[in-house]
């Protein structure tokens, strides 16, 4: 965990707070991202391998940024775009 850049972390998900736990025995960390009230809004484990290299490191917080924009209802354009040409969103449109 000491590899992890704790700062560029707490940048990515402003304004929520970023928490790391203590390293569990099969080696992986718990990722929590905490609201203003301490609440916990997000949670993630992040195995030994993820955390240890940068690269799938890197992979997981993209895709924690991803399920988060996802939940809030702000999917990146591109991934609509993505979405719909692969046909797997439907436009819904009222008549």
């Amino acid at each position: 965990m000491d590899s992890i850049n704790r700062q560029f972390v707490e940048e990515l998900f402003a304004p929520l707070r970023v928490t790391f736990g203590p390293r569990r025995p099969d080696g992986g960390i718990v990722l929590s991202l905490l609201d203003a009230a301490d609440a916990t809004a997000y949670s993630r484990v992040l195995s030994a391998a993820q955390r240890d290299d940068p690269q799938a490191f890197a992979q997981s917080l993209e895709d924690i940024r991803l399920e988060l924009a996802v939940r809030s209802g702000n999917i990146p354009a591109e991934m609509r775009k993505a979405l719909k040409e692969q046909n797997s969103v439907l436009s819904y449109q009222v008549d």
